[in-house]
């Protein structure tokens, strides 16, 4: 017995943009909870924090930080071919658009430039110890150090910040009224279709609805041996008129003129 090769092969979907958001998490998540114990820390649980805890906490966040960097300036630069410069929202109460700057795109672009004037000052002194024979790069730094520490920490969010808003493209790009077709088309250049499927769809379910509206509303003769089924109420009069015509009270005329009528037509016969 053969299994369907289809329904038997897990397709696994890797988001980069997710992992890339997480990494960049990480990379400052790490430094906080350090600093913070650090300073809480004392005696004994203080030793053991600045030797064990804090080297672990640092090597994660510097692990996390290049990653985020690194693959970070190719997914956003590869996300931002896919935007555009401009969106479109429609203005309220009316039926028209309106262009204005994606702010997205622009925020994006910013912190990659950014990234890219930083990124040298960072790993330069990093590569200057290891040529060098030096130590620590704390002496590479000098006076350097603590504006090296904040470009480190800053580095960290325009990378995650940079990842954020191109992640989240299509959230940028949604109309006021709730209709996001015509402006995602402006934000990422995609063209503005309307799926054929959505239109059949509505169509089926219009039918359905008519067909059961329609039966609902048939109903059986109540008459003693008829049976016969007519449309409710348009079709009891065409129904009567046809199979009980004696059964139809004529208006304007008594009963007993009626009656008097149905005499003689038998005396007659």
């Amino acid at each position: 017995m053969k299994m369907d090769k289809k329904n038997s092969e897990t397709k696994w979907n890797v988001d980069l943009g997710i992992i890339l958001l997480i990494t960049g998490a990480l990379a400052n998540i790490t430094v906080w909870i350090g600093a913070f114990v650090a300073t809480e820390a004392n005696g004994p649980v203080g030793t053991w924090v600045r030797q064990w805890l804090l080297p672990i906490l640092g090597g994660i966040s510097g692990l996390a930080i290049g990653i985020t960097v690194a693959f970070g300036l190719v997914y956003v630069i590869a996300k931002l071919n896919k935007m555009q410069p401009t969106i479109s929202r429609k203005e309220r109460g009316k039926k028209r658009y309106k262009t204005m700057p994606n702010v997205r795109f622009y925020g994006a672009w910013a912190a990659i430039i950014l990234l890219l004037i930083i990124s040298p000052a960072l790993l330069a002194p990093y590569v200057y110890m290891t040529i060098s024979g030096t130590e620590t790069l704390f002496l590479v730094l000098g006076s350097w150090a603590g504006a090296w520490s904040v470009a480190r920490i800053l580095a960290a969010d325009l990378a995650l910040g940079a990842v954020a808003m191109v992640q989240g493209v299509h959230l940028g790009a949604v109309a006021a009224d709730g209709r996001a077709a015509h402006t995602a088309k402006s934000a990422t250049g995609a063209p503005e279709s309307k799926p054929q499927t959505v239109r059949t769809a509505k169509s089926a379910k219009a039918s359905a609805t008519t067909a059961a509206e329609v039966a609902k509303e048939t109903r059986v003769c109540d008459v003693q041996g008829c049976g016969i089924s007519y449309v409710w109420p348009q079709g009891k009069g065409a129904h009567f008129r046809k199979y009980h015509k004696d059964l139809i009270i004529q208006k304007g005329i008594p009963v007993q003129m009626v009656k008097r009528a149905e005499v003689q037509k038998v005396d007659e016969k």
